[in-house]
């Protein structure tokens, strides 16, 4: 269902804010109903269920492709630059928080959603600039693992998602960004003198 009533947004915000602070599973319709002031039958009226809010949010996240652009026009260095683009990914899971992430995990578990497909989407969009950043990497010495861009950057995707789900699992118990970089920096084998280098927030 499409939520597209006057009671659509305050139950997606109780939702989202209920879906941050607990566990998914320990969520039900009530919680969500009693949270936003609404009754089941206006919840009903506009969602089929908690997991179509949390698909309603998804879809609702909009790639700011123009933003993008402009952080990568202001960033002087390949390897910042690329890891700008990594960085997209590590916010989105960042700004919905541990909890939420995981669900969107367990809905892809259970066959609702395909995550993989949205980072695959998110690559193509991207797959030249980060092409470009690897190889400029690989010649200037700063990326010290040679093999070919288009093979390492799917790569170095799935191990961040990895680290995503790691961080799920554990709660938010690490740092997910510098955890991320970290394991980053090893797979590329990025130069020692160009370790510790972080896009700016």
């Amino acid at each position: 269902m499409v939520a597209n009533s006057k009671n659509s947004e305050r139950i997606v915000q109780a939702a989202l804010a209920l879906f941050r602070q607990e566990e998914y599973n320990s969520i039900q319709v009530n919680d969500i109903c009693q949270r936003a002031g609404v009754s089941r039958s206006s919840f009903y009226s506009v969602f089929t269920g908690k997991d179509d809010i949390l698909l309603h949010i998804l879809r609702g996240y909009k790639d700011d492709f123009e933003g993008t652009m402009r952080r990568l026009l202001h960033t002087e260095s390949d390897l910042e630059k690329l890891w700008v683009l990594y960085v997209k990914y590590l916010s989105l899971a960042e700004e919905f928080g541990p909890a939420l992430t995981g669900a969107l995990f367990s809905l892809e578990l259970g066959g609702k959603l395909s995550m993989t497909k949205a980072v695959e989407e998110y690559m193509s969009r991207y797959m030249e600039w980060f092409v470009r950043f690897v190889a400029d990497c690989q010649r200037s010495g700063i990326i010290r693992n040679h093999g070919a861009p288009k093979d390492l950057i799917p790569a170095g995707v799935k191990l961040t998602f990895f680290i995503v789900f790691e961080w799920c699992a554990a709660k938010g118990a690490f740092p997910l960004r510098e955890r991320a970089f970290e394991a980053m920096e090893n797979f590329y084998d990025i130069a020692p003198e160009h370790r510790g280098i972080r896009p700016r927030s």
